[in-house]
């Protein structure tokens, strides 16, 4: 006996799956989430060099000031004045291959996709607007450390698609950003500290667009229709509370533990638009029949809390540090992203005025666990070089898989050197994300074709929605990461 997740589906079989809710709302939150500052789920990779250098294992280590987001804890271990300047640059190769479907595409006059079959890619795939910026100071003050920051996550939030091609119905664009506000206070002494970092996390944007089947009714067209329309919604969500709290202990000169984690969600109450297009070699609604009257959305999510632990060995020659070597493990509970829930208002007119519904729409995703191994050689005070890499599990399950965060079941391989010259400290560094090749059967798919006025299995002769993630996902990210201090 399956499960629902894994169970096989038939496209003409009369039961509706969760998740197949009205057409219209479903738009909201199909990809909608901003890439959040976590290790797993929405963000690929880390902020700031050092850690990008050595795999992300740089819980324990945190020894510059993007420990305010890593471990505020590691904050007690500067002194003076540091300001720092940190980038990544993020790579996607986002692929997919729609598969070919078992439901006949009527014939159209002008199918606008000549070949839906065929691979798109994204088109977006250099996203750098990966920025951090930390100041640190203890203010004359033996064991208190202060600091302040914004940066965004470390993330591809940038996508679009050919209109006419086989991902249409899934994603045609994603522009998503969010920001982290941070303050941070950390208390330590030469062999231990604990320290807090307060957020306002604010999502100014995100923009979405995909392809609709605005048919009244009827046959189903697994490609396209004689009625496509093309949706694009925007959000926006104020400033929410979140908290990040860390510690770090030396028990002895060659041996550091680390505790570090996201004590608090931050829930992002996102509020918008949704607008309607005409698709090229689609049909050409008017004006008066693409508004959406009085139309608004809400969308509450939450990102949810994190636990990191770690070791790490130091290798001492006459009291300087040669090398060393740490070990990471990471815990992240996605599992509270079980669905989206979207309250979504107005009056849609392609042909007959209807009003929008609000749409539950589920997700599913896991808690990730991630193992993260890493280090660093001086090879002098003046040169450092480090590698790293980790293992990370899947947040998303195969058959919700999309093209929008595709936390799939990956493997990451960082490299950097890191060269200190007088009071300026700078770092480069390259990761490279190896992610499964995922290929969902369209028995299977959870992700499915959006018809606002006439959703199915209702007004499609009893036959349920059909997948549009039906393919092959072919997926990898690489980060350039630059990170410069100056210590005053």
């Amino acid at each position: 006996m399956y499960d629902s997740d894994h169970a096989p589906r038939a496209p003409f079989c009369t039961a509706r799956v969760l998740g197949a809710g009205p057409g219209l709302a479903a738009l909201l939150v199909l990809g909608l989430l901003p890439p959040a500052a976590l290790a797993g789920g929405f963000e690929v990779g880390v902020n700031g060099a050092r850690a990008t250098a050595r795999g992300g294992a740089f819980t324990v280590r945190a020894d510059d000031p993007t420990a305010i987001d890593h471990n505020p804890g590691g904050l007690s271990k500067l002194h003076g004045t540091h300001l720092t300047l940190s980038h990544n640059t993020v790579h996607s190769r986002l692929t997919f291959t729609r598969a070919e479907s078992v439901v006949a595409q009527p014939e159209l006059s002008d199918p606008g996709s000549p070949n839906p079959l065929a691979p798109v890619t994204n088109q977006a795939a250099w996203f750098a607007l990966g920025g951090m910026l930390v100041a640190v100071t203890d203010f004359g003050l033996k064991d208190f450390t202060f600091a302040l920051g914004a940066y965004g996550p470390s993330a591809a939030g940038k996508q679009r698609y050919d209109v006419k091609g086989g991902s249409r119905w899934m994603l045609t664009e994603l522009d998503a950003v969010i920001v982290y506000y941070s303050a941070a206070i950390a208390y330590g002494r030469s062999n231990w500290g604990v320290g807090v970092t307060l957020q306002l996390a604010h999502q100014p944007e995100t923009r979405l667009g995909l392809v609709v089947d605005g048919t009244t009714g009827g046959p189903q067209s697994p490609y396209y229709s004689a009625a496509d329309v093309l949706a694009t919604i925007e959000l926006a969500a104020p400033p929410a509370f979140t908290a990040i709290a860390g510690a770090w202990w030396r028990p002895v000169d060659s041996i550091e533990l680390a505790v570090s984690g996201r004590v608090m969600p931050a829930h992002l109450d996102a509020t918008g638009d949704v607008a309607l297009t005409n698709t090229p070699g689609g049909a050409q609604f008017s004006a008066k029949q693409l508004e959406v009257e009085n139309s608004s959305a809400a969308l509450s999510l939450v990102i949810p809390p994190t636990l990191k632990a770690g070791v790490r060995y130091i290798h001492l020659d006459a009291g300087r540090e040669v090398f060393d070597v740490e070990l990471n493990v990471v815990y992240e509970r996605w599992s509270m992203l079980e669905n989206y829930t979207v309250d979504l208002e107005g009056t849609i007119k392609l042909f007959a005025a209807a009003q929008a519904p609000d749409v539950i729409i589920a997700k599913n995703w896991n808690d990730t666990v991630a193992v993260r191994l890493g280090g660093t050689y001086h090879a002098s005070k003046a040169l450092g070089i480090s590698l790293g890499g980790y293992y990370e599990s899947a947040a998303v399950p195969v058959n919700y898989s999309h093209l929008d965060f595709p936390s799939f079941a990956r493997v990451g391989l960082g490299a950097g050197v890191e060269v200190h010259v007088g009071d300026v400290d700078l770092t480069l560094a390259y990761a490279h994300v190896f992610q499964e090749t995922r290929v969902v059967d369209e028995r299977y798919g959870k992700v499915y074709q959006q018809r606002p006025i006439a959703e199915c299995p209702d007004n499609c002769d009893g036959f349920d929605p059909l997948p549009a993630n039906a393919g092959k996902f072919e997926t990898g990210f690489s980060t350039v990461s630059l990170s410069g201090t100056y210590r005053f």
